[in-house]
């Protein structure tokens, strides 16, 4: 924990010792994310090899799958896939069109689920605001840049924001440090002082320890009124300034899942070339290099009940405990991670119709996760918006700013059709024109244009009430009819 500006005096280490463990955190779950389980997972892997003393010789991989990928997607995706509706008025209002320019210029749903990826891979999630051209924009800022410098009386309390960029070739490297206080941030450009030795920092993904040399400073207005980053931790606690990240609790689970299936693996590659055994007569002798070598395709005799036969040897290799162990190792993931058995592909119910309430309650573990980051998300993201228009266009105040939620999860067309036709005792809801254009995605004419048709063909098949008479220009007498 930071609690002054002290790790960026010239002659300090570089990244700070304090930081060490949280970042590298953050690149043993970039590695996870990316696929990189056999550089995290490499002692673990190591059982692999000693399944069995005489399995050496078999050569086989270690089975990847990437559940921490599968978790940071999914949950971004129920969170942004069915984009939140941000209002400030009316839909035409001059707060409306301010809003719909900042999510535009910014683009602001892809950037939320960026930002909700660090948030489920790091435990934290950082939006930027500065102004590019005349207008405002939202970015993603990088959580292994950043640091945070807190109040030491009250951890809640942030002081600054720090973003830090290492680069440069060997020898010429520098620190690029941005201090954001409010309304201002001062930018230092350190040198990397190579006169004093590096030092090993054991345990830490960043394994040389760098020196801060001299630096030049400039301070720049920033035009807000608060900081140009916030903050979107996922779990937070009273004695953290960083939030929790959801792999840190899965990794065991998750690593024992792939040794297993890796074994199991390597045990199927070994039998699946079985061994043959038989009487001596079977064998013949190469002239040439005197191995044995065995007669295949010929008849052997065999002399009496007992002599062998020619057989393959085969194995059983009691693989259904480890099988099972696999199924119980994914549901304790399904519920340590929150997520749910179907979203790790549980079969009960594929293929099935399912209700809306059905699939709320198959979810409602997720849909609870989602929810409880939406929390934390929202004030952040009004934040964010509100300080965006105060760098042009209209300035916008976080009490005219709403942003509801959805729930990622398919509408029940049928259930909801339903529900409304009990709420109002079988009235109609909705219009045929409005239904034709809902339904069929059709425009007002073109829905229109399809209601003159229906009418047209329902006058023409329907009997006319008054039956069919002689018209009434027709001479026909009474008695001509007759």
């Amino acid at each position: 924990m930071l609690t002054d500006l002290s790790f960026l005096n010239p002659g300090e280490k570089w990244p700070p010792v304090a930081e060490l463990d949280r970042l590298d955190t953050y690149d043993k779950n970039r590695q996870l994310f990316e696929g990189g389980h056999a550089q995290v997972y490499s002692e673990s892997f190591k059982r692999i090899q000693r399944v069995i003393g005489n399995f050496n010789d078999v050569v086989s991989y270690a089975t990847v799958m990437n559940f921490q990928k599968k978790i940071s997607l999914k949950t971004a995706d129920f969170l942004w896939i069915e984009p939140p509706k941000i209002s400030a008025g009316e839909d035409e209002s001059a707060e409306q069109q301010a809003i719909k320019a900042i999510i535009e210029n910014s683009d602001l749903y892809n950037t939320g689920y960026s930002t909700t990826l660090d948030i489920s891979r790091f435990g934290d999630g950082l939006l930027l605001i500065y102004k590019d051209g005349a207008a405002g924009r939202i970015d993603v800022a990088q959580p292994g840049n950043w640091f945070v410098v807190v109040d030491p009386v009250n951890i809640k309390r942030v002081q600054y924001h720090v973003l830090a960029t290492l680069g440069g070739v060997k020898g010429q490297e520098k620190l690029t440090v941005q201090i954001h206080g409010r309304g201002q941030y001062e930018e230092r450009i350190y040198r990397i002082d190579d006169s004093q030795p590096a030092t090993s920092l054991v345990g830490s993904a960043i394994k040389v320890g760098k020196y801060l040399g001299t630096y030049t400073s400039n301070t720049v207005i920033t035009g807000l009124t608060d900081f140009a980053i916030v903050q979107i931790p996922n779990v937070m606690t009273s004695d953290r300034c960083y939030g929790l990240d959801d792999y840190s609790d899965v990794d065991s689970i998750i690593s024992e899942i792939l040794v297993r299936i890796s074994q199991i693996s390597k045990i199927l590659d070994k039998h699946a070339d079985p061994s043959v055994q038989g009487p001596l007569s079977a064998l013949e002798q190469d002239p040439v290099s005197g191995q044995w070598k065995l007669k295949l395709g010929n008849y052997f005799a065999r002399m009496d009940k007992d002599d062998p036969g020619v057989e393959y040897v085969t194995w059983d290799g009691q693989l259904a405990a480890s099988f099972t162990q696999v199924e119980k190792l994914i549901n304790f993931l399904a519920v340590i991670s929150e997520m749910g058995t179907a979203v790790f592909g549980n079969a009960e119910g594929t293929g099935a119709a399912t209700s809306g309430t059905a699939l709320r309650l198959r979810y409602v573990s997720l849909l609870s996760k989602i929810k409880r980051i939406s929390l934390r998300y929202t004030p952040a993201l009004v934040k964010a918006i509100k300080l965006c228009s105060q760098l042009g266009g209209l300035n916008l105040s976080d009490k005219d700013i709403s942003v509801v939620w959805q729930d990622g999860l398919p509408n029940d067309e049928k259930e909801r059709a339903d529900i409304a036709n009990v709420r109002t005792g079988g009235k109609p809801t909705i219009s045929q024109k409005e239904a034709i254009m809902y339904l069929d995605g059709k425009s007002d004419k073109q829905a229109q244009t399809s209601l003159d048709l229906i009418m047209e063909e329902e006058a023409a098949a329907a009997p006319s009430p008054l039956g069919d008479f002689p018209d009434e220009g027709d001479d026909t007498t009474e008695a001509e009819t007759e």
